[in-house]
């Protein structure tokens, strides 16, 4: 759970530096992002958990 908090807030870190640079701060793309990293994420853990259970 630590590092899924660590790559979100990269991203909203990564977002800040360029629409500080580029001087557009398009919301858009964080969002879509930040749902994509969470949904690959539960995916992730739930294809884990399947093949732990079927190991054992």
């Amino acid at each position: 759970m630590k590092s899924l908090f660590l790559v979100i807030f990269g991203a909203i870190a990564g977002w800040g530096i360029t629409g500080f640079l580029t001087e557009g701060f398009e919301t858009d793309y964080l969002f879509i992002l930040i749902i994509g990293i969470v949904i690959g994420h539960s995916l992730g853990r739930r294809k884990e958990r399947e093949e732990f259970t079927e190991s054992i």
